[in-house]
């Protein structure tokens, strides 16, 4: 008679069950791990969601004291741009009321935008911490998809001009150091569009607090065809300035509006 093979023992029919629910243990983790995967997928895309409908419409459903803060400049450290009080570079004076694009803004630019759809203009009045240098800054909201490559080119063009006109209507304070600010006063303006591709232009017209135009530097600091552009240099550089502190803080404004 052939041999009896012997029962299976316990510790084989242990270890058979333990590597059966070891296999739907993994199966189950990948099938887990797919769907942590396809979570946090479903999230970024919500993120990047929220950031587009968003970043469109803050023009108007952010308090207007956050998209004009107190100060801009420096930032506090590395990880933030929120700015740091004792190095700002601007201070905040004022914020108009008034939200119209022909309130707000002149020249080309006003015509630009308009052509565009605009759809409002906000502007707040600051000052350098010398107190020299006063500036009005237009934040503008365009329609939702506008190229921003229509903005870029505009403003590049008003840079070769050998004078180029003022770009935001000057927004005085009264009972400030920009009391006195006017539009007769603006020597300098910048623009751009926004660094985030959204539907926004800002631009800066800048001059002197105590009212000091632009004009033909004397004697051997100025050129025969000079019009003013060599003195318009510092508020240009002014004007420039605060344009691209504001594009970064309202970046980093949509940030945090949507990321939280």
């Amino acid at each position: 008679m052939p041999p009896v093979p012997a029962p299976a023992t316990g510790g084989s029919t242990a270890r058979s069950c333990l590597a059966a629910f070891l296999g739907v243990v993994g199966v189950l983790g990948l099938l887990g791990g797919g769907g942590l995967v396809a979570h946090a997928y479903s999230n970024a895309s919500q993120v990047t969601s929220n950031r587009s409908g968003y970043g469109a419409t803050m023009w108007r459903d952010e308090p207007v004291d956050k998209l004009f803060p107190e100060v801009l400049g420096t930032a506090k450290d590395t990880r933030t741009l929120d700015t740091d009080p004792k190095h700002a570079q601007w201070h905040r004076l004022g914020i108009s009321e008034q939200t119209g694009c022909d309130q707000a803004l002149s020249g080309p630019l006003a015509a630009k935008v308009h052509k565009l759809g605009c759809l409002g203009a906000l502007r707040a009045t600051y000052v350098d911490p010398t107190g020299n240098t006063v500036a009005t800054v237009a934040m503008i909201a365009l329609p939702k998809g506008t190229d921003p490559e229509e903005m870029h080119a505009f403003f590049s063009d008003e840079e070769d001009k050998d004078v180029p006109p003022q770009q935001v209507k000057a927004y005085a304070v009264p009972g400030s150091l920009a009391a006195r600010w006017s539009d007769a006063r603006r020597n300098a303006s910048a623009g751009a569009g926004s660094s985030s591709d959204l539907p926004y232009v800002f631009a800066v017209s800048a001059g002197a607090v105590d009212g000091r135009t632009a004009g033909r530097l004397p004697g051997e600091f100025g050129s025969a065809g000079d019009h003013g552009e060599q003195d318009r240099v510092p508020w240009e550089g002014a004007a420039s300035s605060l344009v691209n502190q504001l594009n970064l803080h309202t970046t980093d404004l949509l940030d945090k509006e949507t990321t939280t």
